[in-house]
Parts: C-alpha cells; structure tokens; sequence
C-alpha cells in the first residue's frame, strides 16, 4: 500500500511538473511573440487547443494571462486573444563589459520598466565581481519599487569564451565549474549567462532585424569584435560554445599586439578600443583634431562618443579614422559573405553609432575583395535595437532558458 501511494505521489508529481513546463512555455511564446490566440499557441507549443484552453484558465486564475478580447479572422468566428498582464513578473538583464556594467528591468510584456542603469564596475577575473553587481542591482529593484518576489530570472551577458554545456567562462573564470550555480547563489534567483555577440544576435532574432529570416550574421563591434550565427534559424554555438571569435582572425599584416596575444587580430583595428588607440596616437603625432577640445586635451580620457561627435561635426581626422574602420571592418565581412552566404549581416554595438561614416568603405572593401555574385544577395544593416540590444537580449535568453528548464 505504501509502495502504491509513493508510486501514485510520483505520478501526481510528473503530471504537475509537465503541466508548469506547459505552462512556462505560454508564458515564453506569448513574450517573444506579443499576444496570441488558443489556435497560434497551440502551433506554437505542439498541444491541441482544448489543452492550452485549459492552461490558460489557470494561468488567468493566477494573474499572470488575460483575455484581450477577439482578434482578425480570415473566415469564420474571431479567436479570442490572449497576453500577459502588465507587470505579472519581471526579468533583469545585465551586461558587463570591460568598461562598464548596465542594469536593466523589463516586464512581463517585455517592457523596459527600469534603467538602463550604467555602473563603473568593470569585467575582472574575481568571481567578487558578481557581488558588487548584485549589490547595485538590489538598489535598482528597491528605488524602483519592483517586489522582489516578482522578479523571475536574471540574464548576464559578459565576455570570453563560454561553455554552456559545461557552465564556464574560460577567459575569466576557468576555474568555476559551475557558474550559474554559482551566480544563483549570489543574486539569490535563477541566472544564466552567455556571450555578448550570442545575446545580442538572440535580441536581433526575436525582437529585431533578424526577426523571421534564417541564415543572419551579427557583427557585435563594441570594445570588442564578435559575431553571432544564426544558421537555419538557429543560433549557433560551434562544439564547446566558442564560435564567433571572428576578432581574433589575424589579418593586418605587422598588426599591432591584441589582448588575446597574438599580432594583427581584425580587432585591433575595427574595435571601439582601437579606435580610441589610433585617435590618441594619432593626435599625439600632431593631427589636428576637435577630439582635443572635447577631452579637454586630456587623451587618456577619450571615448568612443568622443570620436563620434567630433566625426559628426564635420572632423577631417576622426571622419578618416571611421573611414579606416570601415575599410577593415568590410575586408573582414568579405570572408564571412564567402564563407557564410547569408541573407543578412546586422552591424550592432557602440561602433555601429558611426554607420553614416563606415557604410561607404564597408561597401568598398566589400566589392574589392568579395565575389559580387555572392555579396549581392546579402543585405547589410546597422541595428536598430542600440545600447539596449544587450540588457534586452540577455533577459529574453534568460527568460527562454528558464521555460526549458525541468523545475
């Protein structure tokens, strides 16, 4: 009898469990897709519609759904429509790069309730790091007055090479086995991490330019250089997670030394970082150039936004650094297109900002070094996502990891 009542507790148990992954995947459909009728949800998960009916009743009594009334028909009765009530849960998306940490909340409709918050913590290899960032999002949830117990899961976006499978950053934290354990243990609920140029395609995917098409490239140009492949409407990750260090190709001939140690890196030419090199150095050789005046002749204080603003009024020198970049940036592109043939490259990050500059001799160098029957069927685009593509996109994944998870 015993035995029976055990075995019928796990059967009661397996049956709950299944019915909150069901659940969990509503929650995910009706957030990356806006609100969808019982017949979409049911495409959508693989479950007839008199089981999401059901699901959906309880995810109302729980006040997490709603009905929004009837939607379109093509013929025939109006579906009823359903979407997530307003601020039923939240998710935290958090970047940190190695300049900085920004900290955003975003709502059940995938609304950016608060932030973008900019904080000077920088990506070391200190696993203390995480609590100095956990200290500064508690402040965020509290003056934005978001009950705790709402917030569902939180997303980190930083750099290295990462192995998901195995729950590692190699770069910073090689000797953590178990990161998100870890990470859970620190911020005290669910979080899941990935590389920027990952979350920020995974953003592009879902809410962006790559939205609906299958074979995409994003080139993430910020302090780094990384791209992100999404294969046949996959994002891919390669054997260990490691894909998409495309800028750590060696390619400049007598290049200077890249962080990662080797010469010549595409990076170190095309990266926010570079650009801030080349402008100093080529200041300090004596070019002319309003960049002075905005740092107040103080060149170890230049900034990104400081090249752009000096280009976008007019600057001869920051203009032809930009032009440079872009000469580059479409050399390197010319192998992707080669060995990729996708329909779209999206150029995102901070470098992006400048597209007005580096569009021309991204073209040029394209049609130098790349077969024209090739790159005349890719469409290239600056991301319209900006600065929040990283918080945004790192959230959903988080969101998206969790509606997979067994608990």
């Amino acid at each position: 009898m015993e035995k029976l009542i055990k075995n019928t507790g796990n059967q009661s148990q397996a049956i709950e469990l299944k019915k909150t992954s069901h659940k969990k995947h509503i929650i995910r459909a009706i957030y990356f897709n806006g609100p969808l009728s019982n017949s979409e949800l049911s495409k959508i998960i693989k479950l007839s519609t008199p089981k999401i009916n059901s699901l959906l009743v309880e995810l109302i009594d729980e006040g997490i759904a709603q009905e929004l009334g009837r939607g379109n028909s093509s013929g025939g009765r109006r579906p009823n429509i359903y979407g997530l009530i307003k601020d039923s849960f939240f998710v935290v998306g958090i970047t940190i790069n190695i300049n900085r940490t920004i900290i955003s909340i975003f709502n059940s409709n995938n609304q950016e309730v608060s932030g973008p918050h900019y904080f000077p913590i920088k990506m070391q290899s200190d696993i203390t790091i995480f609590n100095k960032v956990n200290e500064k999002l508690e402040v965020v949830i509290k003056n934005s007055n978001i009950p705790h117990n709402k917030i569902l899961v939180a997303g980190i976006e930083i750099p290295g090479l990462i192995n998901q499978e195995e729950g590692i950053n190699k770069t910073y934290f090689p000797h953590v086995s178990n990161l998100s354990e870890e990470l859970k243990t620190i911020f005290g609920i669910p979080v899941y991490f990935n590389h920027d140029s990952k979350v920020r395609a995974f953003a592009e995917q879902h809410f962006g330019l790559a939205k609906n098409k299958k074979n995409v490239l994003l080139l993430q140009a910020d302090w780094g250089l990384g791209l992100g492949i999404i294969i046949d409407g996959k994002l891919y990750t390669g054997k260990s997670g490691y894909s998409g260090e495309f800028g750590h190709l060696p390619i400049v001939d007598n290049g200077v030394l890249c962080s990662c140690g080797k010469q010549g890196c595409l990076e170190t030419m095309v990266s926010a970082t570079a650009i801030v090199r080349m402008v100093k150095e080529g200041i300090e050789l004596g070019n002319s150039s309003l960049i002075k005046e905005l740092t107040n002749n103080d060149l170890d204080k230049i900034e990104i936004t400081d090249v752009i603003q000096a280009a976008n009024s007019g600057d001869q020198f920051a203009i032809a650094i930009f032009s440079e970049v872009g000469r580059w940036l479409g050399r390197g592109i010319a192998y992707l297109l080669q060995i990729f043939n996708p329909e779209l490259i999206i150029i995102g990050g901070r470098v992006a900002e400048a597209n007005q500059f580096i569009l021309a001799p991204i073209q040029q160098a394209i049609h130098t070094y790349s077969n024209r029957d090739i790159s005349n069927n890719t469409e290239i685009e600056f991301s319209e996502l900006g600065s929040k593509a990283g918080p945004m996109g790192v959230a959903a994944y988080a969101l998206e990891k969790i509606s997979k998870s067994k608990h």
